[in-house]
């Protein structure tokens, strides 16, 4: 398994990955409008009710440091009034954690940056030609490499075209990196002005699947939409009838919830078909859950896929809600690639452990 986080924040809330950072009268929301999403319904806008604030910021803490990785996703700037014409939409950290580099957008003359360290006054490493126009979506890749402390590569995409290829010395610290941050992390700019971004990926190295160049690509939801092979949860809060209408509420909320104090007891739901027959890279199971006391309980997010059931790594739960995640890059009933069909035919839920 080599994909490392998938988000396009589709359950309509901002907790949905990542730590949040907001400065004073910053703004992280999941909107479905201004701007429109890039795909999906919702998309992760970083702005400010007032001007010249301190940074607002998401970032993905990946679970251990890597020496390579591939970053995908989409971004929208609307500069109105912005303050600065240079500015960080997007920063990668070492273990420490400490800047490692840093990509900026140009409002002035839309030109995207590769820069060392964190912030407008790194070296750069690289300049992109083609420009990244405001008040539209655009597709950033951002690969990183490794060697030393003194050799590695640098590469951006920007809408499938290569823009920077850096060879050479582009470490500023600890020669690897394990967090991302999205958005600006130090300018200060007009209430006006605003980031979005959408579709976000990460992959590694490893493993033979999703170990590089992520590629364009969506993130989509598919909410559950009928009751699955296995129904032994109970309903708890606002009963809407079934199992399935418990947990299929946009953005996910704790008033109206299925639980267990079974080890063993499965919940499973037939979920949305997808439009079309696009190519899937990754299937993940994502549920908001928590302990119902203090006393220990973990899940393991599962789907059913034909006749094989397979359950993800068990996730221990607290007394505080939170968002646990099941990741499948191959149909566990074939172990090849997953199909439209075997999608739409999915049943997807968890297991009490």
């Amino acid at each position: 398994m080599t994909r490392l986080l998938t988000c396009g924040y589709e359950t309509g809330d901002v907790n949905e990955a990542g730590t949040s950072t907001i400065g004073t009268n910053g703004v992280l929301a999941a909107v479905s409008s201004t701007p429109t999403p890039r795909s999906g319904s919702y998309c992760l806008k970083i702005s400010r009710s007032t001007a010249g604030v301190s940074s607002s910021t998401k970032t993905f803490i990946l679970a251990a440091s890597k020496t390579e990785l591939w970053v995908r996703f989409g971004v929208f700037c609307h500069p109105a009034g912005m303050g600065s014409s240079e500015i960080v939409i997007v920063t990668s950290q070492t273990s420490t954690p400490a800047d490692q580099a840093c990509l900026t957008w140009d409002s002035v003359t839309n030109i995207l940056r590769a820069r060392r360290a964190g912030s407008t006054g790194g070296a750069i490493l690289g300049v992109s030609t083609m420009p990244l126009g405001p008040e539209q979506w655009h597709v950033l890749e951002w690969r990183q490499q490794f060697t030393s402390t003194s050799v590695g590569i640098t590469e951006v995409w920007l809408n499938g075209t290569r823009v920077i290829n850096f060879s050479g010395d582009n470490t500023q610290t600890t020669a690897n990196v394990q967090r991302i941050i999205l958005g600006p992390t130090s300018a200060a700019f007009e209430a006006a002005t605003y980031f979005a971004f959408d579709d976000i990926a990460i992959n590694d190295t490893a493993g033979t699947v999703n170990n590089g160049r992520v590629g364009d690509g969506q993130v989509l939801l598919l909410k559950p939409d009928g009751a699955g092979s296995s129904t032994q949860w109970v309903r708890g809060g606002t009963d809407t009838g079934a199992n399935y209408t418990q947990v299929n509420e946009l953005p996910p909320s704790l008033v109206q919830y299925v639980g267990s104090p079974t080890a063993g007891n499965r919940d499973l739901y037939g979920v949305e078909d997808l439009t079309g027959t696009p190519s899937i890279r990754v299937v993940e199971v994502l549920a908001l859950a928590q302990n119902s006391d203090a006393g220990g309980g973990s899940l393991a997010p599962t789907v059913k896929s034909g006749s094989a059931t397979s359950e993800a790594a068990t996730v221990a739960l607290s007394t505080t809600a939170a968002y646990a995640t099941g990741r499948w890059e191959t149909d566990p009933n074939t172990s090849a690639a997953w199909t439209s069909a075997a999608v739409n035919a999915l049943e997807a839920g968890a297991t009490v452990r």
